[in-house]
């Protein structure tokens, strides 16, 4: 994240630049310090902090420090990855150009709180924003494809802690839709979830512990209680959103919605 301030201290008197950055703003103390600061600031802002839960912070920070030691010309222990693929998975899971401003923003009263000179902090804002692109370009098409390779979709997804959740929204949103709420009266809802998690489950290319009904079996009654395409397409829609309201990229939703399109007939008893 620090990577672009190896300039930043470029100016001064003949003496300092004959020392490397790392000597002149103070060696291992003042990149300790800078490193400490702002993940202080980064974990207490809730735009952001969400990127690090479930990072060992202490490794975060040691790797950090190792990034800055060498970008500011002082001993080379860093082995991470550059910009792009270091930022990759966090692009994965939403990070954008806003959560990028609220990094800019931190790291800009990082600076100041460390007393950084203003125009130093100026320019540290130019050469931070010219990093932009490739921290927010995440993962090439070919990558993807590497990572997923032969991948089902319950666990490109998240497997079974995002089927549950999934199933739970999923069910909230239909109950609350009274073009099919009908169609649930007096049911358990309990049991309903459970089924349906083992049956998604099992759709999406997980553990096969499904066994209940097949399609055209399981909704006959509901066929003869009026279920048409109409009321197929608003459970569709609830998925749709169920997904989004998840996070799940869009490409995985397209596959989920083919599958869930691929039970239309049988559901429908045609």
């Amino acid at each position: 994240m620090f990577g672009f301030l190896k300039r930043l201290f470029g100016g001064g008197s003949e003496a300092q630049s004959s020392a490397t950055l790392f000597e002149q703003i103070g060696g291992d103390a003042a990149v300790n310090a800078a490193v400490d600061v702002f993940y202080r600031k980064v974990l207490a802002d809730d735009r952001i902090n969400k990127f690090f839960e479930g990072v060992d912070m202490d490794k975060q920070a040691s790797k950090q420090k190792a990034f800055l030691t060498m970008a500011f010309g002082g001993p080379h222990s860093y082995t991470g990855k550059d910009m792009r693929l270091g930022h990759a998975h966090l692009v994965e899971k939403g990070l954008n150009s806003s959560h990028f401003d609220a990094v800019m923003e931190n790291l800009g009263a990082t600076l100041t709180e460390l007393g950084v000179p203003k125009n130093l902090i100026s320019q540290a804002a130019a050469i931070a924003e010219s990093t932009r692109k490739d921290i927010l370009a995440g993962y090439t098409a070919e990558e993807k494809a590497a990572q997923n390779g032969n991948k089902s979709v319950y666990d490109q997804i998240g497997g079974e802690a995002a089927v549950d959740a999934a199933v739970d929204v999923f069910y909230r949103k239909v109950l609350a839709d009274d073009r099919i709420n009908q169609f649930f009266q007096g049911v358990d809802m309990g049991k309903q979830a459970a089924k349906q998690k083992a049956f998604l489950t099992m759709a999406l290319g997980g553990p096969h512990k499904y066994t209940g009904k097949d399609m055209r079996e399981g909704h006959a009654h509901l066929v003869a209680k009026g279920l048409n395409d109409s009321h197929f397409d608003a459970v569709m829609e609830n998925l749709g959103a169920t997904l989004t309201e998840l996070g799940v990229p869009g490409d995985l939703i397209t596959q989920a919605a083919a599958i869930a399109e691929s039970t239309r007939n049988d559901v429908l008893g045609k």
